[in-house]
């Protein structure tokens, strides 16, 4: 499906030939001051050529090598020619629709904002969503709940929401790479267009849609450390206006990463299987229909990392223990099972102008289960009593004791219902071309779970009335076989059930104002509210670690709202041709909610301010070299204020503040056919204004896990002719600054460079086609790193040199 605006012809040709993937080549001079009335639909690539020259008397001739050349109709013959297409832009995607409701060319949007194309996540090998994020200029790492789910930081500031074709979902689900055609980071807030959204930014995934044109491949990947995975994905046409797209995902892989005790070496393991079909309708050259589906089954392992060690003279550094130790047990681990429905409508006016709803069902259903690392002891305790007293949760001591709990969340679920609609359409306030965007949407997200701990029943040992306390063990973080553990019998204490609702309005507009200056400009409105229920069956006991049953189980419910008004504000100017300067104004935030307990003062305040957060930046964009450099570096200054924390499980206040400036720069290079560079530098300084906790002193810290500087470079090459063609090589690198571990900033993850290598060979099978093979190695030089961390006891440990396999059948 093509969506190519109105506008100048080698504009429209140079889009085309990157979403079709085609090389076109023609006289530069032959599409001088030619214009295109677009296209939007679903076309072969010689129906759109065709719809593009209509009425330019101009021709596309189809060559040998499957490219196109054009030529006025009455010359038919070549000059010097101008390429676009796959081989000048390998790693770029031009444009968006994530910042403005509307396609545009990102480099027309005075925003930070990246495309991240297929083409990456194939020439990386790339497993996770979040090694292709860190492409990246405003994406570092996150914790991700031991590996579970895809989380990140942007700009510093934790992302706590992803979108899937506009749509919003949790980040509490792990991404299948298998059907993602790219992703787009919007840096900084973004709520004027989607309501309330990280700070930091907005990720939206773009999946795999139907395409006109036949085309199928099976891949299979595997790596020296266990890992299995296959990959279906065929897409083409049923008749004229049916189109169809299915991606199939098995996988099945172990990791280095490995629980040793004397019943037995289990080494963690990751199962998933994911079905992927999509459909699509066009009846004709106005309508548009799409539906997407989606189904995943995941058995993912949690994985806590390790922990950091007090040598006994204060100094806290990360343990000296092998790699390949796991600190948890065989069966902290996560299954689940998520689904999705995701129906599109677009509707082209004769006008020109479209509207476009978007309807969308996710549900995730997880049970996880964690033996979790949760203190450290200064002694060596002899009874339940003695373990209480010798807690330390500030870090392991040097004497290596670490007790863990167990815990679970059971019949977990979270439903996220979206629906939205929008219209967008070109027109003129006197000389003044504008584009509008105009839109609604409505959020019903509902979030229930069960939380329970394996307790034991102490009753009559610290006090006379029924009393229980957390099942704890105790485990010598340096000893290489652990005693063996059995799976603890879970008690539930309590119930949480939250529906949240949003509903608000978007007014978006792109002025050009001249030839040379372009405004955007954007206001939202928002209103929100949370209806919770909680269910209690113990209260806190008198001891740390311990709980009371309640007689008889009590309910708390609480309903809470709020609104919010989002503006954005952004100027470019071209200073010369290929190079312009922008500077922006944007908002975002999220919503702030009580806590629900039995125990909630009925003088607690229950309609909360939300988090607000505020940033500006001042950028350039500049495309020379005919392309062949593209550069976008820009300075920022992101704050976020009423960051909510819960002091004593109940008591909420507002006046957390964290504030984050930096320098971003991100590039593409293709200075010879076949070359492609994508390279990006952070530097940025976070820094916690604000703890809004009276029991610490974090003000002036910095935010765990958030490094000063960061860079991403990866190049490829691809021999274009001769006997090596189809030979191809990538190299690349990524390095991270030392950050804080915590935001208390008692220990520091040390800062790390890792080298990344790839080669693949396309053979040719038959006519219509090709097998790529492919082999790499990851962290070439086995760096030892931590990428990120929470605390002392949850600090993830970076992968190990792994070679890799990997072979791809196109056809």
């Amino acid at each position: 499906m093509f969506s190519i605006p109105a506008g100048p012809l080698e504009d429209a040709l140079n889009q085309l030939g990157r979403e079709a993937g085609i090389l076109l080549s023609f006289p530069s001079s032959i599409t001088e001051h030619k214009t295109t009335q677009g296209i939007h639909g679903l076309y072969s690539t010689e129906e759109a050529l065709k719809q593009l020259l209509n009425g330019t008397e101009l021709e596309a001739i189809l060559l040998e090598n499957n490219s196109y050349s054009l030529s006025p109709i009455e010359l038919r013959a070549l000059e010097t020619q101008v390429i676009y297409g796959t081989v000048l832009s390998r790693y770029e995607y031009d444009e968006a629709s994530s910042a403005t409701g509307f396609t545009t060319d990102v480099d027309t949007l005075p925003r930070s904002v990246q495309v991240l194309p297929e083409q990456l996540i194939i020439d990386q090998n790339a497993t996770r969503i979040t090694e292709v994020l860190l492409n990246a200029a405003s994406v570092t790492r996150s914790d991700g709940y031991g590996g579970a789910e895809d989380e990140v930081n942007i700009r510093g500031m934790e992302n706590n929401h992803l979108f899937f074709d506009g749509s919003p979902v949790s980040n509490r689900t792990r991404v299948d790479v298998a059907n993602v055609e790219r992703v787009e980071v919007i840096s900084g807030p973004a709520s004027v267009l989607h309501g309330q959204v990280s700070p930091g930014g907005l990720i939206n995934i773009v999946t795999k849609k139907p395409q006109k044109e036949s085309a199928h491949s099976i891949q299979a990947e595997l790596d020296e450390h266990g890992r299995e995975k296959l990959i279906f994905d065929s897409t083409g046409s049923v008749n004229d206006k049916f189109q169809y797209r299915v991606v199939l995902a098995g996988e099945d892989s172990e990791s280095l990463r490995e629980v040793k005790t004397t019943d037995g070496t289990v080494e963690a393991e990751t199962k998933s299987m994911s079905v992927s079909p999509s459909l699509s309708y066009t009846p004709d050259d106005q309508n548009t229909f799409i539906l997407t589906l989606g189904y995943s089954d995941q058995t993912i392992p949690i994985d806590r990392g390790t922990v950091a060690v007090d040598d006994g003279t204060g100094n806290v550094s990360i343990a000296d223990i092998p790699i390949e130790r796991r600190l948890g047990s065989k069966y902290s681990e996560r299954e689940s099972i998520e689904k999705r429905v995701q129906f599109n409508f677009d509707h082209e006016f004769d006008n020109g102008w479209t509207n476009k709803l978007n309807v969308s069902y996710f549900e995730k259903n997880f049970d996880d289960y964690q033996a979790r690392p949760a203190f450290g002891l200064d002694g060596v305790p002899t009874n339940l009593l003695e373990v209480i007293e010798l807690r330390n949760t500030n870090s392991v001591q040097s004497n290596g004791l670490l007790v863990r709990t167990a815990d679970t969340n059971l019949n977990g679920e979270e439903t996220d219902f979206f629906i939205s609609n929008s219209l967008t359409g070109d027109f003129q306030i006197g000389d003044i071309d504008n584009t509008l965007y105009i839109g609604a949407n409505y959020t019903v997200r509902d979030q229930k779970r069960e939380n329970g701990f394996a307790l034991q029943d102490i009753t009559g040992v610290l006090s006379p009335a029924p009393l229980f306390a957390l099942d704890l063990d105790i485990i010598d973080i340096y000893q290489d076989t652990r005693p063996a553990y059995t799976k603890r019998e879970q008690t539930i204490v309590n119930i949480n059930d939250d529906t949240y609702t949003e509903y608000g309005f978007s007014i978006q507009n792109l002025s050009y104002l001249t030839d040379e200056l372009s405004l955007l400009t954007g206001l939202r409105y928002d209103h929100f509210e949370r209806d919770s229920k909680a269910t209690e069956y113990f209260e806190d006991g008198p001891f740390t670690g311990t709980y009371a049953p309640l007689a008889t189980e009590k309910d708390s419910k609480l309903k809470s709202s709020n609104e919010n008004i989002s503006g954005q504000f952004g100027l470019m100017y071209e200073i010369t041709e290929g190079i312009s300067l922008y500077g922006s104004y944007s908002e975002s935030f999220l919503p702030n909610y009580p806590e629900v307990t039995t125990f909630v003062p009925s003088t607690q305040e229950k309609d909360l301010d939300p988090e607000e957060a505020k940033q500006y930046e001042l950028g350039i964009k500049s495309s020379l070299m005919d392309d062949k450099l593209r550069i976008t570096a820009s300075f920022y200054e992101l704050s976020r204020k009423n960051v909510s924390t819960v002091d004593n499980d109940f008591v909420q206040r507002l006046n957390g503040k964290e504030e984050t400036t930096g320098f971003e720069m991100s590039a593409t290079m293709q200075f010879v056919p076949g070359l492609n560079v994508l390279a990006s530098y952070t530097n940025l300084n976070a820094e916690i204004v604000n703890d809004n906790d009276d029991s610490k002193e974090n003000e002036g810290n910095s935010p765990q896990s958030v490094p000063d500087q960061k860079a991403r470079v990866w190049g490829s090459y691809e021999v274009q002719s001769g006997s090596l063609i189809g030979l191809g090589m990538g190299f690349g690198l990524e390095y991270a600054d030392e950050r804080q571990g915590d935001d208390e900033n008692t220990f520091t993850l040390p800062s790390y460079t890792i080298y990344d290598t790839a080669a693949w060979y396309y053979i040719p099978v038959t006519e219509n086609s090709k097998l790529r093979l492919q082999a790499g190695v990851k962290n070439l030089t086995d760096k030892e790193y931590y990428p990120a961390s929470i605390n002392a006891f949850r600090i993830n440990v970076g992968e190990p040199r792994t070679a890799y396999m990997t072979a791809r059948l196109e056809f």
